[in-house]
């Protein structure tokens, strides 16, 4: 069947943000005497789940509440509205190209979103996406398919006409699971576990090659 929307995940995907985005975490992180492990960084790739950071709030040098993190955390600014961002390579020439094909595009991200507003007016894609759903806006986040069936159904989309656009394993179950196809994108600056993916994607440039009707 012919591909009649395309759902892109933002972190990792429009912009490679998550180098930075582990950065300022761990800034955060270490303000309580806590450092990560590269596997407890990667744990937390695309993945927006309270009782994973309560969890390693535990290991505070003193008693500190979540809510007391989150407060010390936006002091410190962010990725999407302070940090050096910029689309991912070749990506702009894909959008507008799928656009021209009369595909219709959506955003479906785990960030909340007044972040992903601030960081798309900086990236200048506002226009772009026909629907934009974030973190904040589904009562269940990825790898749970909600996110990705609200998009699908502001977009009157079947399943089967839609391709998700992600970079991590939980975003990859989470398209899957709402019944449509995946390119697992590696081209990002933390290469995530991909393999589940249906298709492989190393850059944008090759977006086009891949077996797809469009």
């Amino acid at each position: 069947m012919k591909i009649r929307f395309a759902l892109f995940d933002f972190d990792g995907v429009i912009a490679d943000t998550e180098q930075s985005n582990a950065r300022y975490l761990a800034k955060a992180l270490a303000h309580y005497g806590i450092t990560l492990s590269e596997e407890e960084r990667r744990s937390l790739l695309g993945v927006n789940e309270p009782s994973r950071l309560e969890a390693i709030l535990k290991r505070s040098c003193r008693p500190v509440t979540l809510e007391e993190f989150r407060a010390l955390r936006a002091s410190l600014g962010n990725t999407y509205e302070n940090g050096s961002l910029s689309p991912m390579p070749h990506l702009l020439p894909v959008l507008t190209e799928l656009r021209r094909r009369g595909v219709a595009l959506a955003l479906v991200t785990s960030t909340s979103s007044h972040l992903i507003a601030a960081g798309l007016r900086r990236l200048r894609l506002e226009d772009l996406f026909d629907v934009v759903i974030c973190g904040d806006m589904v009562s269940r986040r990825k790898p749970d398919p909600e996110p990705y069936r609200e998009a699908m159904g502001r977009l009157g989309a079947a399943p089967e006409e839609c391709i998700v656009i992600e970079d991590s394993p939980v975003g990859i179950q989470a398209g899957k699971a709402a019944g449509a196809a995946v390119i697992g994108f590696r081209g990002s600056g933390i290469r995530q576990d991909t393999s589940q993916a249906d298709y492989q994607l190393d850059t944008f440039s090759d977006f086009f090659s891949l077996p797809l009707t469009i």
